[in-house]
């Protein structure tokens, strides 16, 4: 054992002997046993300084370091952060120390062991201390590399850095939208004939194709300063220059044909013996060139590669996007002209690139699905780039679950919750600032807010017109007693609407035949009162039909008729209709063994929920309005039809319908 009042030279000799042994054994809880006590932070920095001494003087004294032995350290000091036996920079600072004096294949192969950590080196422990040095040391690799002889390996790196920092982190923001102004593109200022540039003027000649001539050079890698820094093209001069230099290079580009390579190559190479060799032979083809030669000489072959046309023009259409967005820190802004003029470039720009070879509408595509994603972050950039967090997740687990007294190993998943729903007083709040009722109901609201005023509402023309039950029921009569089939969608028995107005008028009749019973007497009429007081007696103690939930039962029909649709996910439509969130319904399933218990289990869940306004009415209406004609079909409740068939029954007779 260590004592905590070791001196600096008894730790560096303990660690220095015990990490030896550490790594035959493949121990890397080598600090944990060396220091099972809090440690203060001199400590920490004698234990820094003994890993580094180690790593340098141990594992890359030979100029060429056992990578395996770096890495296993690297464990061992994280390993060590958790357990707070040393700094949470020391796991970086050795890495740091190991990328200077490696080669660059070695760096390389390090750097997929940092990209395989990046989740460790995001954790809170390591993150806010540690994100300094990790941009540093990424920094220092980078400036060792060559952007044209490792340009995967620096791609990378910026790839790590973008995963390991959030979005909003202000060192990977160019805040106020500088431009790189030491990117200059060198051509040559002196004309090269005809003889040197090794044309044949003569029949080889194609007269298709322009003359690439110098003028049409010097204009050409002249809009690469345009490129370069967009700014200028607000001044009057610089932007004549620019509209002139770009209109004479899409004109050479749409005289300069280019031929579709590929279906050259696949006419020519046989696709039994060659595919193999085809493919490699495409794959060292496709290459990535940072900066283009310059020389006249290339010109004419640049303008044949399909490749380097598409990089000046998609230059083009970023610099067109750029000069026609709101930027926030770009103070000048294009005239109608000049708008008007990018516009057509635009146009010329996505045409060029749809006739270049190959693939080229699909390549159209995909530029412009990018440019618009580019609006996108640009927005981001003007709002102040806030911070962009994952949105929060409705089902949480368990962490300390107890059964029978006993921890459980294995995290469940809690009851999801139901949607906070608003308080009842913001509802009248928001609508009486509207000039509007709030009834209880979204259909009852909808009508009542048609005419808020009752009683100019019940002195409407269109509203005084009750139909006799005879001519009612006429044709739904017609229909049970034809001999011609009618299709039960189109039978007025099983619409919903229909069997509810019959409902009202029954109602109706029968206050009608009351009346004309109170005429008999008084005795009889006060009779009659009674029986009228104790039915609404029992009203009140029972409550109405429309109000109650749908049974069990019914429950158990609607399950049926759900699992027996040929649409099995119609039932999560009707969930979220009903209140329940995604997760919910996802939950229900999978705590279900077949559909028909999932959709009873939301039935009866939002029967719990909802209680009185989970009843009969509340779903045909929802049903109607998804559209579930299938479903009311099969689940039509069977209080209306016995209703109606009653009616029908024994009114049939009455009516001369047959005649």
């Amino acid at each position: 054992m260590v004592a905590s009042a070791s001196s600096y030279n008894r730790v560096f000799s303990k660690i220095q002997s015990s990490f030896a042994n550490a790594i035959e054994t493949n121990n890397t809880n080598i600090l944990g046993e060396l220091f099972d006590f809090k440690l203060s932070e001199n400590v920490k920095c004698y234990i820094e300084a003994a890993c580094r001494d180690f790593v340098l003087k141990k594992i890359c004294a030979n100029g060429k370091a056992d990578l395996e032995q770096v890495k296993f350290i690297v464990k061992v000091c994280i390993n060590g952060v958790r357990l707070d036996l040393c700094l949470p920079t020391l796991p970086i600072f050795i890495l740091s120390d190991v990328f200077d004096c490696i080669t660059i294949q070695q760096c390389e192969e390090l750097f997929e062991f940092i990209e395989s950590n990046v989740s460790v080196l995001k954790e809170d422990l390591f993150f806010s201390l540690c994100k300094n040095q990790v941009l540093r040391m990424c920094n220092d690799v980078l400036r060792r590399l060559s952007r044209s002889q490792n340009t995967i390996f620096c791609g990378r790196i910026l790839l790590f850095l973008a995963r390991f920092f959030p979005f909003s982190e202000r060192s990977g923001l160019n805040l106020i939208s500088e431009f790189n102004l030491e990117n200059v593109t060198v051509f040559t200022d002196t004309e090269v004939s005809d003889m040197e540039l090794g044309e044949n003027i003569g029949e080889e000649k194609k007269e298709s194709r322009p003359s690439l001539d110098y003028t049409l050079y010097t204009k050409f890698w002249a809009l690469q300063d345009f490129f370069r820094n967009p700014s200028q093209c607000f001044q009057k001069s610089p932007w004549k220059l620019f509209t002139k230099y770009a209109d004479d290079i899409l004109e050479a580009f749409l005289s300069f044909k280019l031929d579709n390579v590929e279906a050259v190559k696949s006419s020519e190479i046989s696709v039994s013996k060659d595919m193999v060799n085809r493919q490699t032979s495409v794959d060292q083809d496709d290459q990535y060139f940072p900066k283009f030669l310059t020389n006249q000489k290339l010109l004419d072959l640049q303008f044949s590669d399909s490749n380097f046309r598409r990089y000046i023009l998609v230059q083009m259409l970023i610099l067109s996007q750029y000069l026609t967005s709101t930027t926030k820190f770009k103070q000048d802004t294009l005239s109608e002209d000049q708008a008007m003029w990018v516009k057509k470039m635009q146009e010329k720009c996505f045409s060029l690139l749809a006739e270049t070879p190959s693939n080229g509408k699909e390549f159209v595509e995909i530029v412009k699905a990018i440019l618009k994603r580019e609006e996108i972050w640009s927005e981001w950039k003007n709002n102040g780039c806030p911070e962009i967090k994952k949105p929060g997740t409705s089902l949480k687990r368990k962490s300390e679950a107890q059964v029978n007294g006993k921890e459980e190993s294995d995290a469940e998943f809690t009851q999801p919750r139901k949607k906070e729903k608003v308080k009842l007083g913001d509802i009248i709040k928001d609508a009486d600032s509207k000039h509007k009722y709030v009834m209880g109901n979204a259909e009852m609201t909808r009508l009542w807010n048609i005419c808020p005023n009752n009683m100019e509402a019940c002195r409407q023309g269109c509203r005084d017109f009750v139909p006799s039950l005879e001519s009612y029921f006429a044709k739904a009569i017609e229909q049970v007693l034809s001999k011609v089939e009618v299709k039960d969608e189109n039978k007025l028995v099983n619409d919903s609407n229909f069997g509810w107005r019959g409902l009202r008028l029954l109602a109706i009749n029968e206050d009608e035949d009351d009346d004309k019973e109170e005429e008999i007497g008084v005795l009889e009429q006060n009779e009659g009162v009674k029986e009228v007081e104790e039915d609404d007696d029992d009203d009140d103690d029972n409550p109405r039909e429309e109000l109650k939930p749908i049974d069990e039962e019914e429950r158990k029909l609607l399950a049926k008729a759900f699992s027996a649709d040929s649409n099995k996910e119609a039932w999560k439509t009707l969930g979220k209709k009903l209140g329940f969130e995604e997760d919910e319904l996802i939950f229900f399933e999978s705590e279900s063994k077949n559909l028909a218990c999932a959709v009873e289990i939301m039935f009866d869940r939002w029967v719990e929920n909802d209680r009185e306004e989970a009843n009969k009415e509340n779903l045909i209406y929802t049903l109607e309005g998804l559209k579930m004609d299938s479903i009311i079909q099969k689940v039509t409740f069977i209080s209306i039809k016995k209703v109606i068939f009653t009616f029908i029954e024994s009114r049939v007779l009455s009516i001369n319908i047959l005649d």
